[in-house]
């Protein structure tokens, strides 16, 4: 990562070069997709991909609550309207029966969060979208690894998107990656991220802007640096290794904690692997559990906060019992590829420690 840095900056080809490209191919190749475009970051992605899908100021796009601001402010800088979608507390994942009953002529796209790495079932819904003419974007923002029925998240929807913030699966220091099955919508997607240029015919033969080249739609300053993409590139050799070492901890934790009184852990659904962005548990001692962790040195967190709360969203509170619940008894404990086994004992010490305590 650091070698792969310097070399950029040796060269001085920081804000382009021969990095962006091999980040998309490289991407094709790990994900089985063809058509990536790299931006400068997941909320960069997703605007394009929401405008891609045809949706503009006013519309309508669902989306759940427990989420990202990364994500969620896509909505906003587009001027369309967020419709609230609630989520299965007991695995994490869109409530399929609550998006149905939402579901309308009105709503232009699906945003579909896998959250924290655990698979949503993608293929129902994708199927509960398009029988509405509705796009699906898939939100991969940390579950790079994630499988369902045996593909990568991220193949099913009619968009997918992906981060390179420095605490996901890769570190590009910042970033993101958009990807579709359509050609002409992801070549059209790489003028939008540089002011909607066509960099065929932009420059003339003497490199200078070429008069002739219209820009019939002003796009975004969303392109990815170079030096970005290299730091990104040089973490794809080591994917796939650090990954497992995320489950075998996962597993560990899971296996661990299931006969803990106080918590249990979220049960991913039938037919999936989760990335473990962090592992997942649900407690009503949570609060309790989260000060006693961090107490003791343990970074854990709640992760979200419900985005209809905020007031740039309109502030209109939607009944979300699921989200309720995320919101009071979720949350993440570590379990990423970097920790010990003397770390891993050490969690599961002072978590069955405040099992013992009496509330």
């Amino acid at each position: 990562m650091e070698s792969a840095a310097v070399n950029v900056l040796r060269t001085g080809n920081i804000a382009n070069g021969k990095s962006v490209n091999e980040l998309e191919e490289s991407f094709s190749r790990l994900i089985g997709q063809k058509n990536f475009v790299a931006v400068n970051d997941l909320t960069s992605s997703l605007i394009i991909s929401l405008h891609l899908a045809g949706v503009r100021p006013g519309d309508q796009v669902a989306i759940s609550a427990f989420n990202c601001l990364q994500s969620t402010s896509a909505i906003a800088r587009l001027s369309a309207i967020p419709i609230w979608i609630d989520i299965e507390p007991t695995s994490m994942t869109m409530c399929i029966e609550d998006l149905k009953s939402k579901l309308s002529k009105d709503i232009k796209a699906v945003v579909l969060y896998h959250i924290a790495g655990y698979p949503s079932d993608s293929e129902e819904i994708y199927s509960i979208c398009h029988s509405f003419q509705i796009p699906l974007i898939e939100d991969c923002n940390n579950s790079l690894g994630a499988k369902l029925n045996g593909k990568p998240v991220g193949v099913i929807g009619d968009y997918s998107v992906y981060s390179f913030y420095p605490t996901r699966q890769i570190n590009g220091i910042e970033g993101g990656i958009l990807s579709t099955p359509n050609l002409e919508k992801a070549n059209y997607a790489k003028q939008l991220r540089r002011f909607g240029i066509d960099p065929q015919s932009f420059r003339d033969k003497r490199g200078e802007i070429n008069p002739n080249s219209d820009i019939t739609e002003i796009g975004w300053s969303a392109t990815l640096n170079n030096l970005h993409a290299a730091v990104a590139c040089s973490q794809l050799s080591t994917l796939s290794r650090r990954q497992e070492r995320t489950r075998v901890i996962a597993k560990r934790l899971a296996d661990s904690l299931s006969i803990s009184t106080k918590l249990h852990p979220v049960k991913p659904i039938d037919n999936s692997i989760p990335a473990y962005w962090g592992f997942l548990i649900l407690s009503s001692k949570r609060d309790d559990l989260l000060l006693h962790l961090k107490k003791h040195g343990i970074n854990s967190s709640c992760l979200h906060h419900r985005n209809d709360l905020y007031s740039g969203f309109g502030k209109s509170l939607s009944y979300l019992p699921g989200t309720e619940i995320a919101i009071s008894e979720m949350l993440a404990l570590p379990c990423g590829w970097w920790m010990t086994d003397i770390q891993i004992e050490k969690l599961l010490i002072i978590i069955d420690d405040f099992d013992k305590i009496k509330h």
